[in-house]
């Protein structure tokens, strides 16, 4: 038995909910490309929106779309609340399951025309979204007595406290370019500049001890923090005649500009009269580092066809390439001072190849009001990595979004919620374990996640509605937005 796997029998407690944790908490997004949705119909639709956004959504989803609005519009995405749900059965050992719950408020999309006389017909606007936004903060304490805990012979009293917190944001800034090459056709890319900032923290704290006046205290520690800035291109194309539109949008791999961060790294036991055969203590932390990341190529195609005035049907598919393994920050091996045990602060990731597809519905009742019906798919890019993995979202989501879109003054408002769900069996609590030296009896676990999304937002339209015909100023009575 090596020292670490001696130590790991007095905090299997511990350790096994500190690794169930990393295996859970970031369902949500840091492996997925499709939880979230820019711009409040692209929310109803399910993003299906490649061939024809008829928006300004048209920014993200397609830039050559652009070029075929009737009309230069501002679009806020005011607000999103979203519910996200946890659930781990045996997170806290058996028959106690391991939960938690949060609710977020979010900027999803801003985005507006820019209006220059020498653009002539060409088009261009502005874009600020949030690509990934998410925080958690999961703790587990307990008390157990009974003999000879965690196999540490006398040991009787043992208490655990395990906190896990991860922080997620990205943000995309662009500025969207589009021709209309003809009445049909349209041309358009829009450069992204990325910000993102990822934090992992987790702590586990053991304390134990025996009837004898035996002691244990034991600690271990690990943390990440980087930040880094990076650029991508969508490039877009979007052709629409009669009752039916086609689309396809790629997005290139971005190119790094700059990325800084910081590891640490920490372990001390300290036992009396108990044998725990413990490691040497370990206080390492890293500071400016290189940091890196980057996404993948990226290709959608999308088509929408119109029925009459009032019914209009959305689908797209988009396939991601392979991300081949990152080192997210270039940390130095540690080795405990007068051991050669040597300990690996790095973190990385890597995301598989995948599909994802969209399927919506956009029905008219009036002129004024829409009604949207639509589903998506939100599948897993978490790939396996030698080393630390620092994206943890495993899990397939599936996702049904409804609502309605509607003119209220001069200006569209949509009010809306999305759906999601997913669950799965993992092996990655005992993975976990075994990269932190510890063992478990359990191989698999069953999570469950939930997502509840409340969409509230407003677009505005700047169309002249001045009469040409000489006879003074004719206000148009606006309308919802027509398939």
């Amino acid at each position: 038995m090596t020292p670490i796997q001696s130590r790991a029998r007095c905090v299997t407690v511990a350790g096994a909910v500190l690794g169930l944790l990393m295996s859970v908490t970031a369902l949500a997004q840091d492996a997925h490309y499709t939880t979230r949705q820019f711009g409040n119909r692209a929310w109803l639709l399910g993003g299906a929106f490649v061939g024809n956004p008829n928006d300004i959504s048209a920014v993200y989803y397609n830039p050559g779309a652009l070029a075929l609005l009737d009309a230069p519009e501002l679009e806020l995405t005011g607000s999103v609340y979203e519910y996200t749900h946890v659930n781990v059965k045996d997170g806290q050992g058996q028959g106690r399951g391991l939960s938690d719950s949060n609710v977020d408020v979010l900027p999803s999309l801003i985005a507006g025309s820019l209006r220059f006389g020498f653009l002539g017909k060409s088009r261009m606007a502005y874009s600020l979204l949030t690509r990934q936004g998410f925080a958690y903060s999961l703790q587990s304490r307990g008390t157990r007595l009974g003999t000879d805990l965690a196999g540490v012979q006398g040991l009787d009293l043992l208490s655990t406290n395990v906190r896990l917190d991860q922080t997620v944001s990205e943000f995309w800034t662009g500025l969207s370019w589009a021709y209309p090459v003809t009445e049909h056709l349209g041309l358009g890319l829009t450069p992204f500049i990325a910000s993102r900032h990822h934090e992992l923290r987790f702590q586990t704290l053991a304390q134990g001890s025996g009837s004898a006046g035996q002691q244990l205290l034991a600690t271990l520690g690990r943390d990440l923090e980087f930040d880094h800035v990076r650029v991508l291109l969508k490039v877009g194309a979007s052709y629409q005649r009669g009752p039916w539109a086609v689309g396809l949008a790629v997005t290139t791999p971005s190119v790094a500009l700059w990325g800084r961060g910081s590891v640490g790294y920490e372990r001390a036991v300290q036992s009396q009269g108990l044998d725990t055969n413990a490691p040497a203590p370990v206080f390492n932390y890293q500071e400016d580092l290189p940091a890196h990341f980057r996404n993948s190529w990226s290709a959608a195609l999308g088509v929408s066809r119109s029925f009459g005035e009032s019914t209009a049907v959305y689908a797209s598919l988009e396939g991601y390439a392979r991300v081949t393994t990152v080192t997210l920050v270039d940390a130095e091996p540690i080795v405990p001072r007068g051991t050669t045990e040597s300990l690996d602060g790095d973190y990385a990731f890597a995301l598989k190849p995948l599909l994802n597809g969209a399927l919506g519905v956009e029905q008219a009742l009036g002129d004024r009001v829409r009604v949207y019906l639509s589903g998506h798919t939100d599948f897993s890019a978490l790939d396996q990595t030698p080393g630390t993995n620092a994206l943890l979202g495993g899990w397939d989501l599936y996702h049904v979004a409804s609502g309605i879109h509607f003119v209220l003054g001069r200006s569209r408002f949509t009010l809306g919620g999305d759906l999601a769900w997913g669950g799965k069996q993992t092996s990655r609590f005992s993975e976990s374990l075994q990269q932190l030296g510890l063992s478990s009896s359990m191989r698999t676990q069953d999570v469950r996640f939930f997502q509840a999304t409340l969409l509230v937002g407003a677009s505005f339209s700047f169309k002249d509605t001045r009469s040409t015909s000489g006879k003074g100023a004719v206000e148009e009575v606006p309308k919802a937005d027509a398939p």
